[in-house]
C-alpha cells in the first residue's frame, strides 16, 4: 500500500524547486547596458547616452538620470524604442532608452551607475568613462588630435585706446571633409565697456584655405562687429555661441567617423563657443587742447553757411559736418562761440552711417538754425577742434574757418519788439485810411471743398469696409491670410507662459505651430498633417532669401526635436521665441 503523504510531499517540494528555478532563471535572462555613442568627444558636441533592457520582463520603470558632472541633459524625458524576439520558443522584449547629453567643460568624467526596476527589483548599469576636450585648444606635444571644427573671436587690435574703432571677426574653422550647411546665432553676447556695432555683409560667407599647427583648415567668416571701448583698463569680450549644422562629406569609418559618432546620415548639430577675449584699453594721450570733442579715428570736418545775407526775421543755416571712418556713433556737435543778436534753436542732427567695408564710416552732420532779429554785419570767429587718430598716436587739428553774413532790415516791418531793431515805434495820428474789403469766391474757402468731397471719402471707405467684412466671412483664405500674424503673435506668447510655468515641450510645439501656422495661413496650405520639409519646400517655391529659408528650417528643427531641449531652461525658449519674432517680421514683408 502506497503512503499517499509522502506523495503529496514530493510533489510540493518538486513544484516549489521548478518556481524558483523558474524565477532565478527569469531574474539572470534579464540584461541592463548602458552605452555612448562616444567617449572622447569635443566640448559643446553633442553625445547619444542609451539604456538597453532585454529579456524577458513584464513590468519595467524609466530610468531616472542623476546629475551628470561635465555634461548638460538636453531633456529628462528620453526617446524609446521596443522591439519583440520569438526564438526557440522563447520570447524576449527589449527596450531602449536614449537620451542626449551636451559637453560643456573639458575634462575625464565619469557616467554614474544608472538604476532601471524591473518586475520589482532594481538593476543597476556600469559606470561609463568619458573624456571632453577643449575644441579650441592646440594640439598637444603628445600628438593629440586637433579639433576638427571649431569658433574663434579674432580682434583686429587688443590694445586700442578709449573710443577706438576695433573690428571683432567671428570665425569658423573647420577641416577637409566636413561640410557646414547652415549656422544660427544664440543672443546674448555680452561685451560690457563696448559700444558694438554689427557690420553688414549681406552675401554668404566665403571659405579660404589656411594652416593652423600644421593642419590645413577651411576658415569662414559668420559674423563681423565694431566694437568701441568706452572706457580704459583690462575689458573682456564674453564667449559667442553659434549653433552649426555640419555634416561629413566623407564615407563612413575614416578619421571623421569618430567625430560623428552615431548621428546617421553624417549630420550633426553642433554648439560652438568661443573662448574670451582680453582686450587692453589704453588711455588717450594728455591733452592741452580744450577743443578736443571726443572723436577718435580719421575725419574732415568742415563748416558752412546756407547764405551771406538774410533779411531780418529770416533763418540761416550753419551745417559743421564730420566725414570719416571712427567712432561715428557716439559724437555729438563741436562748440563754438555764436554773436549776440541771433535767436539760435536746437541743433538738427543727422547721420549717414556705412556699417559696411569691415568699418563704421560716413557722415555726420549738425545744423545750427539761427534766425537774424536785429539788422548788422556778424563774424562767427574760426575755431580749432582736434580729433586724434589712432593710426598716427597723435592728436589732429582742424580749423574752422571764420564765417561772414550780413543780416539787412526789412522794408516791411512796421514795427518790432522793443529792443530788438533798436528803433522807436511812433504812430501815427491824425490820418484815415480807407479799405474797401474784397469779395472772395465761394470756391476759394477750403471749407466749401471739404464739405464736396467728405461725402465722398465716407462712401468709399464704408463701400471697402462692406467688401472687406464681407471677404473675411465668405473667403476662408483670405481670412487666415489677414489674421496670420496676430495668430502667431498670440502663440509666440502663449509659448513664453507655458515655458515660465515649466511645461517645456507644450511650449515648443506652441513655437512651432506659431511659425507653422502662419506660413500655412499665409500660402493658404492645409492647416495641419504637413511636415516641416513640406512647409520649408512651398516657402522655396516662394523664390525667398535662402538665408530666411535655412533659418525657418533651424527653428521647425528645433522645435520638432524638443526632447532634446533643455527641461528647465525659460531663458532659452525665450531666446527662441525672438529669433521667430524677428523670423515672422522679416516674413511678412515677403508673404
Amino acid at each position: 500500500m502506497k503512503k499517499i503523504g509522502k506523495l503529496f510531499f514530493a510533489f510540493f517540494c518538486t513544484l516549489f524547486l521548478a518556481t524558483g528555478f523558474s524565477d532565478v532563471y527569469a531574474q539572470t535572462d534579464v540584461s541592463v547596458e548602458a552605452t555612448v555613442s562616444e567617449n572622447t568627444i569635443y566640448s559643446g558636441e553633442r553625445i547619444q547616452l542609451s539604456i538597453k533592457i532585454s529579456g524577458n520582463f513584464n513590468d519595467i520603470s524609466r530610468p531616472e538620470l542623476p546629475s551628470i558632472s561635465g555634461f548638460r541633459v538636453l531633456s529628462n524625458y528620453p526617446s524609446t524604442s521596443r522591439s519583440f524576439q520569438y526564438i526557440n520558443g522563447k520570447t524576449s522584449v527589449s527596450y531602449s532608452y536614449s537620451y542626449q547629453l551636451i559637453a560643456q567643460e573639458e575634462g575625464d568624467y565619469t557616467i554614474p551607475e544608472l538604476s532601471v526596476t524591473i518586475d520589482g527589483e532594481e538593476f543597476k548599469t556600469e559606470p561609463i568613462e568619458v573624456s571632453i576636450t577643449d575644441r579650441n585648444s592646440p594640439e598637444q606635444a603628445d600628438g593629440a588630435k586637433n579639433p576638427d571644427i571649431f569658433l574663434q573671436m579674432e580682434v583686429s587690435d587688443a590694445q586700442p585706446v578709449v573710443g577706438q574703432q576695433i573690428i571683432a571677426n567671428v570665425v569658423l574653422y573647420f577641416q577637409d571633409g566636413l561640410q557646414v550647411n547652415s549656422y544660427q546665432p544664440i543672443p546674448g553676447w555680452k561685451a560690457e565697456g563696448f559700444w558694438k556695432e554689427k557690420l553688414n555683409d549681406n552675401q554668404r560667407p566665403k571659405t579660404e584655405t589656411t594652416i593652423r599647427n600644421g593642419v590645413r583648415y577651411r576658415r569662414a567668416r559668420l559674423l563681423q562687429f565694431a566694437l568701441f571701448p568706452t572706457k580704459s583698463g583690462e575689458l573682456k569680450l564674453g564667449t559667442y555661441e553659434v549653433d552649426v549644422s555640419v555634416h561629413s562629406t566623407r564615407s563612413r569609418g575614416n578619421a571623421f567617423s569618430s567625430f560623428f559618432g552615431n548621428f546617421g546620415n553624417n549630420r550633426k548639430q553642433i554648439d560652438l563657443k568661443t573662448d574670451p577675449v582680453t582686450i587692453n584699453v589704453k588711455s588717450l594721450p594728455q591733452t592741452d587742447s580744450s577743443s578736443y570733442f571726443g572723436a577718435v579715428g580719421d575725419f574732415n570736418i568742415s563748416r558752412k553757411i546756407d547764405s551771406q545775407e538774410i533779411m531780418q526775421g529770416e533763418t540761416i543755416e550753419i551745417t559743421t559736418a564730420i566725414k570719416g571712418a571712427g567712432n561715428l556713433p557716439l559724437l555729438s556737435k563741436p562748440t563754438y562761440q555764436l554773436p549776440d543778436g541771433l535767436e539760435v534753436y536746437e541743433p538738427q542732427e543727422t547721420s549717414d552711417i556705412n556699417h559696411s567695408h569691415n568699418r563704421i564710416s560716413g557722415t555726420k552732420t549738425f545744423k545750427d538754425i539761427i534766425v537774424g532779429r536785429k539788422p548788422g554785419e556778424y563774424i562767427i570767429p574760426s575755431k580749432e577742434v582736434v580729433y586724434f587718430d589712432p593710426k598716427k598716436n597723435e592728436y589732429i587739428p582742424t580749423k574752422l574757418a571764420s564765417l561772414h553774413f550780413n543780416v539787412k532790415r526789412n522794408p516791411n516791418k512796421i514795427a518790432s519788439n522793443s529792443g530788438q531793431d533798436g528803433q522807436a515805434v511812433t504812430p501815427i495820428t491824425g490820418l484815415t485810411t480807407w479799405i474797401t474789403p474784397q469779395s472772395k469766391s465761394l470756391l476759394s474757402y477750403w471749407w466749401f471743398w471739404l464739405g464736396i468731397i467728405s461725402p465722398v471719402l465716407i462712401l468709399g471707405f464704408a463701400y471697402w469696409r462692406k467688401y472687406y467684412l464681407d471677404r473675411m466671412a465668405t473667403d476662408r483664405s483670405f481670412l487666415r491670410s489677414q489674421k496670420a500674424a496676430v495668430n502667431a503673435s498670440e502663440r509666440l506668447e502663449e509659448a513664453v507662459n507655458l515655458s515660465r510655468d515649466g511645461r517645456l515641450k507644450p511650449a515648443y510645439n506652441k513655437l512651432r505651430k506659431a511659425l507653422t501656422g502662419f506660413i500655412g495661413d499665409r500660402l493658404n496650405l492645409p492647416e495641419a498633417g504637413l511636415s516641416n520639409q513640406q512647409y520649408i519646400q512651398a516657402l522655396k517655391e516662394q523664390d525667398l532669401d535662402h538665408e530666411l529659408v535655412e533659418n525657418i528650417r533651424m527653428l521647425l528643427d528645433k522645435c520638432s526635436s524638443i526632447s532634446y531641449a533643455p527641461s528647465n531652461s525659460h531663458e532659452f525658449l525665450k531666446s527662441h521665441v525672438e529669433l521667430a519674432k524677428s523670423t515672422l517680421k522679416k516674413l511678412k514683408k515677403v508673404l
